[in-house]
């Protein structure tokens, strides 16, 4: 029903001209087949989907979908392993197959408009045993982090990405790709963005976080300091550990719930299952990438 509406609809062909397999046996009908009577294929609701040829039980995807819809911060996969009583391996692949479906296509319509709000965010860890100078083994050497940037809307949705390096020209680029010409960017004091103004009918303006200034009338970066924060808590409280290479993940999931916060939880589940709907992700793309912040 969230999938095709009242007419389940063919993924292959579009047809509509379909029935519901039968079967004599209780576990053929537990799959759920229909066919198609013009393209002559079988099918199920997974199919063209990021559930396609899963083996795990439809329940566990629901209960995934769900968990990672309704929880502000995310879900671990080691609590959807206790909870559908799969192997963590399964869970791990279940959330990124989840966290692909829930990321957009910063290239697409509409672009962010009215006042919006600029700025990038450090995420990684610190050295465990800092050593101090002139202690054996000298000192530690500092975890590299990664650079989030993210620009939001106020009252409206957020574009966020894992950029790695960070680069004045490149966020420019960014910024003038994902934001209307019409709209007024504010910023920090930060030295990439100066000049952007020029791109923008509305200017640009800034807060100097260097001198605690914070607000100044309605020019502020508070909203984006705020998407910022679930991020990190999210990472820090319930993920405790994500790799550089699998980052930009995570960063699309909680784009995917902070642009849908407005929605109910169920509202926001058949979304999720809406906008999975021609995604595909394998396992070998899936662990294709290792590393660690």
């Amino acid at each position: 029903m969230q999938r095709w509406g009242s007419e389940p609809a063919c993924p292959r062909c579009g047809a509509l001209d379909v029935y519901k397999m039968e079967s004599a046996t209780e576990e053929g009908r537990a799959n759920f087949r229909w066919r198609c009577r013009a393209c002559k294929r079988m099918y199920t609701i997974r199919t063209g989907t990021v559930m396609e040829e899963s083996r795990l039980p439809l329940r566990a995807w629901c209960f995934t979908l769900w968990s990672a819809c309704a929880s502000k911060k995310g879900v671990s996969a080691l609590q959807i392993s206790r909870e559908c009583e799969i192997s963590y391996k399964s869970a791990l692949f279940l959330m990124k197959r989840v966290r692909f479906a829930m990321a957009t296509d910063h290239d697409s319509p509409p672009k962010l408009s009215g006042t919006v709000e600029v700025d990038e965010t450090y995420v990684g860890g610190r050295p465990r045993f800092p050593r101090k100078r002139g202690t054996i083994g000298g000192p530690s050497k500092v975890s590299k982090k990664e650079v989030v940037f993210a620009m939001v809307e106020r009252g409206g949705n957020a574009r966020a990405m894992h950029l790695p390096g960070l680069k004045g020209a490149r966020l420019k680029d960014r910024i003038r790709a994902n934001v209307d010409p019409t709209a007024r960017i504010m910023t920090d004091e930060s030295q990439p963005y100066r000049g952007i103004g020029k791109s923008f009918d509305g200017g640009h303006h800034t807060v100097n976080h260097r001198l605690h200034e914070y607000a100044r009338g309605d020019v502020t970066t508070n909203t984006i300091e705020g998407f910022f924060s679930l991020l990190k808590r999210g990472i820090i409280g319930t993920f405790h550990h994500v790799s550089a290479e699998h980052l930009h993940r995570y960063v699309a999931e909680f784009e995917f719930r902070y642009n849908a916060r407005k929605i109910s939880d169920g509202e926001r589940v058949a979304l999720l299952v809406r906008q999975s709907e021609g995604k595909r992700l394998t396992y070998d793309d899936a662990t294709s990438h290792l590393g660690s912040l």
